[in-house]
């Protein structure tokens, strides 16, 4: 939870605090405004003396208006924000999760479970944290407006709003396990029914599946029906509370409390207690919030393997490093081999070698099945650019695609990259240069051409290390030879370094080390 609350920086999270207790506060005024000028103009009083009530409406009407506006602004930012460091997350741990057979689990039900974990927890700022934050420090001035008045029942309205929360120890949530039992159930039904019918089993696989989502339901019953009576006390508890506390308020009229301040103090309680009735949903949205984050955890880190990066000199090392798809033979095992800075690297290999599955985990892009690698100091994004193979470039045009991944890239860097990737000529037959359009998922320009421009892309990034997957597939030995040629001409200068996967193994003298994935 403490990870989720690090993703706003002090100064927004007290920013969102601040919005979202003037709108509540201004909530508040509103209401005890409008006590005050009602009660006071019923004892038809000059009309001058109303003005101050009818200027505190006006003005806490609009106040109220605006700083909730910025309070749901402030969230759904918050929200989107932390939507978006899932997403990235995601991926990462469903690839952990499928290499794991022994926990492995179906991948239509771990992948339904992550996302609406990943959703759960969205709306974990929105609807779990500020709720309950709000209402708190709002009860504890309403607490020390109400002291002087009531002295120590003035502490019922904490007691009350802590009550509100009990969901957070007892939240009764929805059976996964059985959610997960039917989902399991209904896809073996639905992929296996020509099995199921040629067994004679048909009848039976439909019973149990019944009998799983009766049971899904039944459970699902229960719960919901413990949720509408834990709701149902609580709003009990408030009425009580707030009867509670009206009643030791009467006895400060005429003492403390003259008869308007009495019903502003009564509308005022009225409204918090009004309040405190979204706090148990509230309550039980950050119990899920907190039990969604144990399926999201980030994947456990490797073992450093045993080689001294800093001593050595090594950008990264790769140790006993083994993959394998889940139900499958190992594509490789065993694999031991370090990077050095300036160095050029090839990782070569038959077709279904695993050259393009080496440089997914490399990048870090997919964890290893055995074995670790190691970056020293480094995360994989901080030390390795990769653009592997297929992926999808974006239709605006050559400069867009540029300066989606390098906003500040300038465009005599963006004509050098091309230069050095053999794309010169190709951009100045184009009607609008860099500018064209190139299409969705730039379909205009040949998979050769596709392929350079992704070199190219690779080529403006300043990383320590790029990682090219295949750039010459689709091109002709000539172009090819002065592409491989240009990447690592261009490496050495910039002091990169560059691993390679290639087929084109003529040109494998130009590289310092040479990978070699086909079995021997």
């Amino acid at each position: 939870m403490l990870k989720i609350l690090s993703l706003l920086s002090p100064g927004h999270f007290l920013l969102l605090t601040i919005v979202s207790l003037l709108a509540l506060l201004t909530g508040l005024g509103l209401l005890g405004a409008a006590a005050f000028l009602i009660t006071k103009a019923a004892l038809a009083p000059p009309l001058y003396t109303l003005t101050i009530g009818i200027t505190a409406v006006r003005a806490c009407g609009i106040g109220r208006a605006v700083f909730r506006y910025g309070e749901r602004y402030l969230t759904h930012e918050s929200a989107f924000n932390l939507l978006t460091h899932l997403r990235l997350r995601l991926y990462d741990i469903a690839c952990q999760k499928i290499n794991q057979p022994k926990k492995k689990l179906p991948q239509g039900t771990m992948l339904q479970q992550l996302l609406s974990g990943a959703e759960t927890v969205q709306n974990f700022f929105l609807r779990g944290l500020m709720p309950p934050l709000v209402t708190l420090l709002a009860s504890l001035l309403l607490v020390l407006l109400l002291w002087p008045h009531i002295n120590a029942w003035s502490l019922l309205i904490l007691l009350v709003w802590g009550c509100q929360l009990l969901p957070v120890a007892a939240a009764p949530h929805i059976s996964q396990e059985r959610e997960s039992l039917y989902r399991g159930a209904l896809l073996d039904y639905s992929q296996g029914q020509r099995e199921l019918v040629t067994a004679g089993s048909l009848a039976l696989a439909i019973n149990r599946l019944d009998k799983s989502g009766t049971q899904w339901q039944s459970k699902l019953q229960q719960e919901q029906q413990t949720l509408y009576r834990t709701d149902l006390a609580l709003g009990l508890l408030r009425t009580a509370g707030y009867t509670l506390l009206a009643s030791a308020l009467i006895p400060a009229i005429g003492v403390t409390l003259d008869g308007i301040t009495f019903a502003v103090c009564l509308l005022l309680l009225l409204t918090l207690f009004t309040e405190f009735a979204p706090l148990p949903a509230a309550a039980r949205q950050f119990r899920l919030a907190q039990n969604a984050l144990h399926g999201l955890a980030p994947p456990a880190k490797a073992d450093a393997p045993d080689v001294n990066i800093t001593e050595n000199g090594h950008l990264l090392a790769v140790h006993n490093l083994a993959f394998a798809y889940p139900q499958s033979v190992p594509l490789f095992t065993g694999l031991d081999f370090a990077i050095v800075p300036g160095g050029h690297t090839a990782i070569i290999g038959d077709s279904g070698s695993g050259k393009t599955t080496l440089a997914l985990l490399l990048a870090g892009l997919w964890p290893p099945t055995a074995g670790s690698i190691y970056y020293g100091q480094h995360t994989p994004a901080d030390l390795i650019a990769a653009i592997p193979q297929g992926c999808w470039l974006f239709a605006a045009s050559i400069r867009a695609n540029f300066e989606h991944l390098y906003p500040d890239i300038t465009e005599a860097a963006i004509h050098d990259n091309l230069q050095t990737a053999q794309l010169s000529q190709v951009v100045q037959k184009l009607p609008q240069g860099i500018d064209t359009p190139l299409g969705e998922n730039a379909c205009c320009l040949s998979g050769g051409e596709r392929n350079r421009l992704q070199a190219a892309l690779l080529l403006a990034s300043p990383a320590p290390v790029l990682l090219f997957d295949e750039p010459t597939a689709g091109l002709d030995k000539s172009t090819a030879d002065k592409l491989l040629n240009a990447i690592i001409d261009k490496s050495t200068l910039t002091g990169q370094t560059v691993i390679v996967i290639t087929h084109d193994l003529p040109q494998l003298h130009r590289f310092s080390q040479v990978i070699n994935l086909s079995p021997t």
